[in-house]
């Protein structure tokens, strides 16, 4: 009786052991799906990224994701969200559905609120030597700014002329030029010289014609686009006046993804530049709010370097970071300064200052 019993038994814990391996089979030849972050902040970041592997091999390519939140297939791993909320996903490859994954969107953008900062706006000016219609381009910029409705505001415009040498000569032209300009052109359709954007916000040209664009962008940047950060640069030279440290603080009221962009810009530089009266150009034109210089990290972008890991600074904290600038000869000092922008997570500049190039120091502007 034990021994009829004992066979029983162990004829069953055999069948038991014979199910477990074949399950551990079976879950091991199930895909696997994972994601690069699971939760997305639409302030900050855009897409998630997923991937299927089978037994440690990546099937991604051979594989279709879809949410089951939505019934929605992705197009290829990637999901861009547009809306807030909790997405689930599952993965197919071979027939067989993997694990399902959660990914947590939310929305830090903060609102307009009143801001302790005060504003300070970018004005980016297109110009050219070759173009003989920029001069009355620049007038026509520079009477809107003195207009007394914008009295208030003038001293926290910050213009920067970005140079182009694409149709012909300009001793000042700087490279990044063009990829700026078509990155405002997307503001702007058919956008042309001469030209300005705001917080590269709104863009438009300055001919008699368009210019009625530029006051009301100077007016809505500081009554509408109210800033939410606090921006502070100093700049310090070697002895040698060869180099600089520039450093860069941020310091946020609201949590928020930030990035900086860093220029060298001089004034009143002396050069060559076509006008509607003297078509073959004249030599001593005075040349206002130059752009040298790029100094952060540049490829075909202008969207500046994060501050943080991720790019967000916490509410109620600041971030900062330095850059060696090397100064070229042909700069005057007297005359050249540091623009520091920091453009919000949409790419637009929430607030901006400027320093000397040589020991200069802008703290916070407190209203």
């Amino acid at each position: 009786m034990k021994m009829t019993f004992s066979r029983y038994m162990i004829a069953a814990l055999a069948a038991v052991a014979l199910l477990s391996c074949r399950g551990q089979e079976d879950d091991a030849a199930l895909p696997v799906l994972s994601v690069n972050d699971n939760e997305i902040d639409l302030a900050v970041e855009t897409q998630a990224v997923f991937t299927v592997t089978l037994n440690g091999r990546d099937v991604t390519e051979a594989s279709s994701v879809y949410s089951t939140t939505s019934s929605l297939e992705l197009q290829g791993n990637v999901f861009t969200p547009d809306k807030t909320g909790i997405h689930t996903f599952v993965a197919e490859y071979d027939g067989a559905q993997s694990n399902s994954v959660q990914v947590n969107v939310i929305d830090s953008t903060p609102a307009d609120v009143e801001s302790k900062y005060d504003r300070h706006v970018c004005v980016i000016e297109f110009t050219g030597g070759w173009c003989s219609n920029c001069p009355e381009g620049y007038d026509n910029m520079k009477a809107i700014l003195a207009h007394p409705q914008l009295a208030d505001y003038k001293d926290n415009i910050h213009v920067c002329a970005f140079h182009s040498d694409a149709e012909g000569r300009d001793d000042l032209a700087v490279a990044v030029t063009q990829d700026v300009f078509r990155l405002c052109s997307s503001l702007c359709p058919g956008l042309a010289y001469p030209a300005f954007a705001t917080d590269l916000r709104v863009a438009g040209v300055l001919t008699d014609a368009g210019a009625s664009d530029f006051r009301p962008s100077i007016e809505a940047a500081f009554t509408e686009h109210l800033p939410h950060c606090g921006v502070a640069v100093t700049s310090v030279t070697d002895a040698d006046k060869t180099s600089a440290e520039v450093t860069v603080k941020v310091a946020s009221e609201l949590t928020s993804g930030y990035r900086v962009v860093v220029l060298v810009v001089q004034d009143k530089i002396k050069g060559w530049q076509k006008t509607t009266t003297s078509p073959d150009g004249i030599d001593d034109y005075s040349h206002r709010h130059v752009v040298r210089n790029v100094v952060t990290t540049y490829a075909d972008t202008f969207t500046g370097e994060k501050l943080t890991t991720d790019g967000r600074i916490a509410a109620g904290e600041e971030a900062s970071k330095t850059w060696t600038v090397d100064v070229a000869q042909e700069w005057v000092l007297e005359n050249t300064y540091i623009y520091a922008l920091v453009l919000d997570s949409e790419g637009f500049v929430n607030n901006m200052n400027v320093c000397a190039l040589d020991g200069g120091d802008s703290g916070y502007d407190i209203k």
